[in-house]
């Protein structure tokens, strides 16, 4: 019990021994120390039924209200949950953390995930259970070069309550300067710009940076942090920081006073930022010129998990350099702890001013109110050209004729109607879930590079399951042919096919006779004229059925479907 307590304590977590088995962590529940010191191994039974090596009875300990377990493996203490299914959990930010000494708040904004490949580490989920345990209200994160990992710490954070931070590292190039920046969102709109600098950087930068101009574009609806070493190009560039004021909604310099374990590192850091306070500070108003803001570079959760970075350090580059045992998830007292030391108390109101800096991590998380849609397709739509829309008006017609022109190419006619069949159940699928575009984009591409001599494949992976790639020429593999599945390519259960909970109403208002040949019907304020004979699915006093268009009743419900709303309204609405 005593190894236990004394991993609790390093973990900061608050806890009750009960007796020399149980102790009950605050704010989780009881908790029971497995004895496994003579044990073999953590598991017994079967090699078809292996359990948990636990000598009590877990009935008897779930009685007595005991619901966990503890246990040692390897360097740590794990927990599982008796009325679940075994799994491994590391003991750690659970239940409520030992409170900090300093009652100051402040939000993590240096998390570097596993996104960043063979650098960051850490799994999204423990980041957010630790920011919780610590009290935080957000947590926001700054890979460098992807903004991968965004979307993820969205839907993790909306899972806990917490408000994500999408945050973004990388390097400015301007002159013969290269100085390390951070971006984080704070509106959409700043969002939409941050897209188009990681662009810019990833696709359209030969360096990988971006230039001054670029970047004085893209500020709107973000904050930039000026790198911890920036701090002399700050002084000689002036008329930079003010141009990068105006542009941006806030500037700050990032404070990061981390220990390495190359001493010429911690030089250089504790150099560059005494220059900073030094020629920043005006004491006369009490104010910076530029805001200095506490942000930690995090590469691993914990202190004991610092061996990460190295090892992934060195699959990527062979070495690890830049090595440090402090780059963790620190709490106020952490951080305040490495600060002191370095700041003169006769100059500095140091409890003010690291108050300032953490001050400055709310805000931006205050702020920060971007999100990414989700349930909404992004696929971009197909340009069609200027002899495309005179031959075909719109792009649902031009899919489908491109495909009949496919059928009768590749296909022999006494084989048409097996394979119209399987056509149509395919074009449904497509439709409904609202892959047009997506397949008239790759057809363009794969027309294009034939046309340059480009060599194309004959298909890859499941994609040769499907007879319409086959047909528009995307694919050289017939899937009937081969009796290859369209399923294991393009699922219909992934979307809703039938739009039940949005059937439109026919009244008075929307229900007119447009002459003998049609009729004329008004759907979400947009009028529509369908043949007297077009069957339609209507729902009429609670009872679904199909009916032709002329036949249509005051009061009946007409139920669309997604292809309908999608592509069937667009294409009448494009002939007309």
């Amino acid at each position: 019990m005593n190894e236990l307590i004394n991993w609790l304590d390093k973990q900061k977590i608050c806890y009750s021994p009960i007796d020399s088995e149980v102790l009950e962590i605050e704010g989780f529940g009881k908790m029971f120390l497995a004895d496994l010191s003579n044990a073999r191994s953590i598991f017994r039974g079967t090699k078809e039924e292996l359990i948990f090596n636990l000598m009590e009875s877990p009935d008897i300990l779930m009685e007595e209200g005991i619901f966990y377990v503890a246990f040692p493996f390897g360097d740590n203490y794990y927990y599982y949950d008796m009325r679940q299914e075994f799994q491994f959990n590391i003991l750690k930010h659970i239940g409520k953390r030992i409170p900090p000494q300093k009652n100051v708040s402040y939000v993590n904004l240096g998390v570097h995930t596993g996104y960043e490949l063979l650098n960051g580490s850490g799994d999204l989920e423990q980041w957010t259970k630790k920011a919780l345990q610590m009290g935080h209200k957000a947590i926001g994160i700054c890979d460098y070069h992807t903004m991968a990992a965004c979307l993820s710490l969205q839907k993790q954070c909306d899972k806990v309550g917490l408000t994500p931070v999408f945050g973004y590292s990388f390097t400015l190039e301007h002159g013969d300067s290269k100085i390390e920046l951070k971006i984080y969102c704070q509106s959409q709109r700043g969002l939409k710009n941050l897209l188009r600098i990681q662009k810019f950087i990833m696709v359209d930068s030969s360096s990988n940076t971006i230039t001054l101009t670029e970047l004085l574009e893209r500020g709107k609806g973000n904050v930039l942090v000026l790198g911890k070493l920036s701090s002399h190009w700050m002084k000689g560039n002036h008329y930079v920081i003010h141009l990068l004021k105006e542009a941006f909604d806030k500037l700050y310099y990032q404070v990061d006073l981390s220990e390495y374990k190359a001493e010429r590192i911690d030089l250089e850091v504790l150099q560059a930022t005494r220059f900073f306070f030094s020629n920043f500070y005006d004491n006369e108003a009490c104010s910076f010129e530029v805001e200095p803001i506490l942000i930690c570079d995090n590469y691993y959760i914990d202190k004991d998990e610092a061996r990460n970075k190295i090892l992934l350090n060195k699959i990527s580059r062979g070495a690890a350099h830049n090595q440090s045992d402090d780059q963790y998830f620190k709490d106020v007292d952490e951080h305040f702890a490495t600060i002191v030391p370095l700041f003169n108390a006769d100059m500095w109101d140091i409890d003010k001013l690291f108050k300032k800096m953490c001050d400055n991590t709310l805000y931006i998380a205050e702020h920060a109110s971007a999100r990414f849609e989700t349930g909404k397709m992004y696929m971009p739509r197909y340009i069609m050209r200027d002899e495309e829309k005179m031959k075909y008006k719109g792009r649902g017609n031009m899919f489908l004729k491109l495909l009949q022109e496919g059928l009768e190419t590749k296909v022999p006619f006494k084989e048409h109607p097996r394979y119209r069949q399987r056509l149509e159940e395919e074009v449904y699928i497509i439709e409904s879930t609202n892959n047009v575009d997506y397949f008239l984009v790759q057809w363009d591409m794969v027309q294009e590079a034939r046309r340059r001599g480009i060599t194309v494949g004959i298909g890859r992976g499941s994609a040769g399951g499907s007879l319409v790639s086959y047909l528009l020429g995307i694919t050289s593999i017939d899937p009937i042919k081969y009796d290859l599945l369209f399923s294991r390519f393009l699922v219909p259960e992934r979307c809703g096919l039938i739009w039940c909970d949005n059937v439109t109403v026919i009244g008075e208002d929307v229900l007119q006779k447009a002459g003998e040949k049609a009729i004329k019907i008004t759907l979400s304020g947009k009028p529509y004229l369908f043949f007297r004979n077009a069957r339609l699915r209507v729902r009429r006093d609670e009872v679904e059925m199909s009916i032709k268009a002329c036949e249509l009743k005051i009061g009946d419900e007409i139920i669309l479907d997604n292809r309908d709303i999608l592509w069937t309204l667009e294409e009448i609405d494009a002939t007309k």
